[in-house]
C-alpha cells in the first residue's frame, strides 16, 4: 500500500497532468458498501449490559453526546474531529477564492482525458500551493509529508519521533510520504461550477493539547477510499489510481441552507499519537458511505443550526491500555446523526443550547438530547430509555 509520491504537472508551466479516467460511477453510487442501517438488538439484552456496553462507547465517542473533552479524545471522537477540521474545513475554505487568477497556471481544460463519464475542467492545487491558496490560517498545516535535505543542507523527516507498534500495521509509515491534492471541478451549469472538491493525498495538521501543539497526520489513498480518481506521473503515459475524498456544496436548497455532501465510500487515515499508556502512535480508519436517494452523507448548516447526518459509517481502532491489560481494539458500524449549535464543539455553545442525536452504533440505538448548562452538559436518553450517561 506505498503512496503515491509523485506530482501533477500540467502542460502549461509543466505544474500538472491530466487525471486520466474518473475512477468513480459518481455520488452515492457505492454499492459494493451495505448502506442499510443495522437492525436492531433482540430483547434478551439486559439493561446492565446495555449500560456496561454504553460506558465502553462513552470513552471512545463522547463527541456523539456533546460530552467530548479536547484532553481525553477517543478514537471516534478523533475520527470525526479529523473529518470536521481538516477535510470539511479546507472544502468550505477554498469556496472563499477566486480561480480566475489561475486560469493560465492551475486550469487544465479536461482533468480526466480518458474519461467516457466525465467531461470537466478541473483546477489542480498540490503541496505548498495548498498553504498559499488558503492563506495564514493554514501556515502550520504540512501539505508535503516527506524527508531529505533541506535548501541549508539539514537533514529533515516529517516523520521525525513516530513509531508504529509493529511492520505489519497497515498503513505503514512509508505510506503516509507524499502530497495533497486539491481539485475544484467547474461545471457546466453556473450554480454548479467550482462547488465539487477532492482531495487526496497526504497532509497534517496541529491540534492543541495541554501538553502543546501535536500533529495529526492523514492519509487518503487507494486503500482507505473507494472513491478513486486517475492521475498520470509526471514523464508516463499510464494512469495511477488514488484513492480521495469528495465534498460537493448543493448550491440552491428550498430552505437556503449550506448543504454539503460527501461522496460514496470516501475514507481517511489517521495517526492518533495522544494515548500516553503507549510510546506508538496508534491509525485510526474511518469510512463514509452514502446512497443516491436513499441514504446520502450530508453536513447541512442553516440559521446557526449544524446538521451532520452520515448513514452509514465504520470506525476501527484501537486503544491500548494497562490499568485493565486491553488492546481496546473496536469496530464501530452504524449511523450518526448529530443536530444543534457548533456540534463538533458543544461545549463552547451557548448555555442552555441543545444538541439532538440519534446514532445506531454496533445494533444498538442510542437517542437523545444533550442540554449545555451552566454546571455542565446534562445528556438524557429516550433510548435506550434505562441508560445514565
Amino acid at each position: 500500500m506505498g503512496f503515491i509520491k509523485s506530482s501533477l504537472a500540467l502542460a502549461l508551466a509543466s505544474l500538472l497532468v491530466a487525471c486520466g479516467g474518473g475512477g468513480s460511477d459518481g455520488y452515492y453510487n457505492n454499492d459494493s458498501k451495505s448502506n442499510t442501517s443495522p437492525s436492531a438488538p433482540d430483547n434478551t439484552t439486559s439493561p446492565t449490559d446495555v449500560q456496561t456496553i454504553f460506558n465502553s462507547l462513552k470513552v471512545e465517542a463522547a463527541s456523539l453526546f456533546g460530552q467530548s473533552n479536547p484532553e481525553q479524545k477517543g478514537y471516534v471522537d478523533h475520527a470525526l474531529d479529523t473529518y470536521a477540521q481538516s477535510v470539511l474545513k479546507i472544502t468550505k475554505d477554498i469556496r472563499k477564492l477566486d480561480f480566475k487568477s489561475f486560469n493560465t497556471t492551475n486550469r487544465l481544460d479536461r482533468c480526466f482525458p480518458e474519461s467516457k463519464t466525465d467531461f470537466r475542467a478541473c483546477y489542480v492545487f498540490k503541496g505548498k500551493e495548498i498553504n498559499n491558496l488558503l492563506g495564514s490560517d493554514y501556515d502550520s498545516w504540512d501539505f508535503i509529508i516527506d524527508k531529505g535535505i533541506d535548501s541549508t543542507g539539514i537533514a529533515y523527516d516529517d516523520l521525525a519521533n513516530i513509531r508504529l507498534k509493529s511492520d505489519d500495521i497497515i498503513p505503514n509509515l512509508e505510506s503516509y510520504y507524499g502530497e495533497t491534492y486539491l481539485l475544484v471541478f467547474e461545471n457546466e451549469n453556473p450554480l454548479k461550477n467550482l462547488q465539487d472538491i477532492t482531495i487526496a493525498g497526504a497532509f497534517s495538521h496541529p491540534f492543541q493539547q495541554a501538553q502543546g501543539l501535536q500533529k495529526r497526520f492523514i492519509l487518503i489513498n487507494e486503500a482507505t477510499s473507494d472513491f478513486k480518481i486517475t492521475v498520470t506521473k509526471s514523464g508516463q503515459t499510464t494512469g495511477t489510481v488514488m484513492g480521495a475524498l469528495s465534498i460537493y456544496k448543493v448550491p440552491a436548497t428550498s430552505d437556503n441552507s449550506e448543504y454539503y455532501v460527501t461522496e460514496a465510500g470516501s475514507g481517511f487515515n489517521t495517526l492518533i499519537n495522544d494515548n500516553t499508556n503507549v510510546a506508538f502512535a496508534e491509525p485510526l480508519n474511518f469510512r463514509i458511505d452514502s446512497k443516491l436517494g436513499v441514504t446520502p452523507s450530508t453536513y447541512k448548516i442553516l440559521n446557526g443550526i449544524e446538521t451532520l447526518n452520515l448513514p452509514s459509517v465504520s470506525i476501527s481502532g484501537t486503544r491500548i491500555q494497562h490499568t485493565t491489560p486491553s488492546l481496546n481494539d473496536k469496530e464501530y458500524t452504524g449511523s450518526i446523526f448529530l443536530e444543534g449549535p457548533n456540534i463538533f464543539n458543544f461545549e463552547q455553545s451557548a448555555i442552555n443550547s441543545v444538541l439532538n442525536f440519534k446514532h445506531i452504533i454496533n445494533e444498538i440505538t442510542y437517542e437523545g438530547t444533550s442540554t449545555n448548562t451552566s454546571s455542565g452538559i446534562v445528556t438524557t436518553f429516550t433510548s435506550p430509555s434505562s441508560i445514565k450517561y
